[in-house]
C-alpha cells in the first residue's frame, strides 16, 4: 500500500500546489465519488458531461484522505490532503499505476491507433508474437486476454484504473509483452499513465468520434499522442504512409525510428504483387532487402496493409521475418470482421463491425471484387454519436451495393427513426433501399431477398452481443440471427 507522500513524489511534474496535512495511507484511487470509501484518493476531473469537482465534498464526507483537484477550491477541509495538478486525466491515470504498482514497466508494450483497423492488427500481432513463444497479453475493442484467461471489452482502451489493473494482471501472469488498441479518447484521456511504448501502430485516419473531438485536427491530435507522448525513445514507430495523416505524421516524426509501410515506393515495408479472392488475400512484403510472401485467409486489399503492419511490428520486435510471414499465413478468426456464413441457397453473409464511411466503403469495395452476383448491404449508425457520418456512411454504403436495408444499430437515447432519416439524407438519387428500425428484422428481409451467389453485409456492430436502446442493453449478436437462418 502508498501513502499519500508516495502520490505527491509520483505526481511531482504535474503539481502546481498541494497541502499535505497527513501522510496516510491511500486504500483506493478513484475519479467516481461514489466509489470512494475511508483512505481514498479521489481525482475531481472536468468532464464532457459532469465536473469531478462538484463532487469533492460528497468524496470527503465519505472517507477521500486526498484529493487531486485542477481548480482553484472554495473550501479546504481540515486534515485532507489537497493535490492541485495541471493535465488532471494524466494526474488520475499516473495514480492509477502507482496504486498498481507501475505494471507497464514489466511489459514491452505495442500500441495501434488510427480509425480503422486497429482490431485486426492487434489479433494478428498477438497472434505472431504468442506463435513466436512471447506469452502475450492483448487489450482490444473484442476481449482482453492477461496471459490467463479471454475478460469481454467493454471499451476499446479501457478507463485508467482498468487499464492498469489490466497491466497489472497481464504482468503477473509472466508475460513479456502486451498488444493493445488506443483510441483517440484513451489517448486524449492520457489512459496509459507514464507507460512508454516500445512499437506505435498508426493505420489510417477518417471521419469518427467528432461528437468528442470537435473537429478533424482535435481528433488528429489526439492520435499523435500515442507517438509524440507515449513512444519510448528507442521505440518504433509503424506509420501507414498511403494515408494523408500517415504521410504527415511520419514526416513530423523524423527523429524517431519511423518504419513506412505501404504500397508506394517510399514505403519501408512494401506490398507488392497483390491479389485478393474469396479465400484470402495473397501478397509479397518488401523489407530490408528481401522478400516475404504472405497467404493471408483475410480478405481484401485494407486486410494487406493490416497483415504489413503487424509484419513490421513483429520484425522491429524481432521476430525472425520468415517466421512472421509463415504464422500470418495462418487461420485466424478476428470476431466481427468479415466474418462469414453461408446458407443453403448459395448465399454468402459478412457480418463487420465497419461503423465509419471509410471502413464501409472499403468492406464492400473489396466485397465487389469477389462478388459473383449481388451485394445487399444491412447497416445503421449509432445514436448519440458523431451525427456527421451517417449521409457519408449512407453514400458509401450506395456506391458498392445493389440494394440497401438501413436499420437501427445502438440508438441509444436518439429516436431510431431520426438517426434513419439522417441517414437516409446521404443515400444519391436512384438507389434502390428501404428501411426497416427492426435490426433481426433487417436482417432476415435481406436474406428473403437474396438469391444464389448474393452478398449479404450485416455491418456496424461486428462483434457486439447487444443492443443499446433507452439506457438498457439488450441481447442482440448479427451472427447468431444469420447462423439461425443459414441453419433453417
Amino acid at each position: 500500500m502508498k501513502t499519500i507522500n508516495d502520490y505527491v513524489n509520483h505526481l511531482t511534474g504535474l503539481l502546481r500546489g498541494r497541502t499535505v496535512p497527513e501522510n496516510g495511507v491511500v486504500s483506493r484511487v478513484t475519479c467516481d465519488s461514489r466509489q470512494v470509501r475511508t483512505g481514498s484518493l479521489f481525482c475531481a476531473i472536468k468532464g464532457s458531461l459532469s465536473d469531478g469537482h462538484d463532487f469533492i465534498k460528497a468524496a470527503v464526507s465519505k472517507g477521500a484522505a486526498a484529493v487531486v483537484h485542477s481548480q482553484d477550491l472554495d473550501e479546504y477541509a481540515t486534515g485532507i490532503s489537497y493535490l492541485k495538478v495541471r493535465e488532471p486525466y494524466l494526474a488520475y491515470a499516473m495514480a492509477c499505476e502507482l496504486f498498481f504498482d507501475c505494471p507497464a514497466e514489466r511489459l514491452r508494450l505495442h500500441g495501434i491507433t488510427g480509425t480503422n483497423g486497429k482490431t485486426t492488427i492487434a489479433f494478428l500481432l498477438e497472434h505472431v508474437l504468442t506463435a513466436s513463444g512471447l506469452k502475450t497479453g492483448l487489450i482490444s475493442t473484442v476481449e482482453c486476454r492477461d496471459g490467463g484467461k479471454v475478460i469481454p471489452s467493454a471499451h476499446t482502451t479501457p478507463e485508467a484504473s482498468e487499464l492498469q489493473e489490466l497491466f497489472r494482471r497481464i504482468a503477473d501472469n509472466n508475460c513479456s509483452d502486451a498488444v493493445m488498441e488506443v483510441s483517440s479518447h484513451g489517448l486524449y484521456q492520457f489512459r496509459p499513465g507514464s507507460a512508454k511504448f516500445h512499437t506505435a501502430v498508426f493505420t489510417n485516419l477518417t471521419g469518427d468520434h467528432l461528437d468528442y473531438h470537435g473537429d478533424m485536427e482535435r481528433y488528429f491530435a489526439a492520435k499523435k499522442n500515442l507517438f509524440s507522448h507515449y513512444l519510448a525513445a528507442d521505440g518504433n514507430a509503424v506509420i501507414n504512409i498511403d494515408d494523408e495523416c500517415g504521410k504527415i505524421l511520419a514526416a513530423g516524426f523524423r527523429d524517431k525510428n519511423v518504419t513506412a509501410y505501404g504500397r508506394g515506393r517510399d514505403a519501408d515495408c512494401r506490398i507488392v504483387n497483390l491479389k485478393t479472392g474469396t479465400s484470402g488475400t495473397d501478397f509479397t512484403i518488401e523489407f530490408r532487402g528481401r522478400r516475404f510472401r504472405i497467404s493471408s485467409p483475410l480478405i481484401g486489399e485494407y486486410n494487406a496493409y493490416n497483415n504489413c503492419a503487424a509484419f513490421a511490428a513483429a520484425a522491429l520486435s524481432g521476430v525472425d521475418g520468415d517466421s512472421a510471414a509463415d504464422i500470418l499465413s495462418r487461420e485466424i478468426k478476428v470476431p466481427g470482421r468479415l466474418e462469414r456464413f453461408r446458407d443453403l441457397r448459395g448465399v454468402t453473409y459478412f457480418v463487420d463491425y465497419a461503423h465509419t464511411d471509410d471502413a464501409l466503403r472499403n468492406v464492400l469495395k473489396n466485397l465487389r471484387i469477389i462478388a459473383p452476383a449481388r451485394i445487399i448491404t444491412v447497416f445503421g449508425c449509432g445514436g448519440n454519436r458523431d451525427r456527421s457520418k451517417r449521409p457519408r456512411m449512407a453514400a458509401a454504403a450506395a456506391e458498392y451495393s445493389d440494394l440497401l436495408i438501413i436499420t437501427s444499430d445502438n440508438p441509444r437515447r436518439e429516436d431510431p427513426m431520426a438517426i434513419i432519416s439522417e441517414i437516409q439524407a446521404g443515400i444519391p438519387a436512384g438507389t434502390e433501399f428501404y428501411i426497416e428500425p427492426d435490426r433481426e428484422e433487417a436482417i432476415r428481409s435481406a436474406s428473403e431477398a437474396a438469391g444464389e451467389g448474393d452478398i449479404v453485409l450485416v455491418a456496424g456492430k461486428g462483434h457486439e452481443m447487444y443492443q443499446d436502446i433507452n439506457g438498457r442493453l439488450f441481447d442482440f449478436d448479427d451472427r447468431k440471427i444469420i447462423m439461425s437462418i443459414c441453419a433453417s
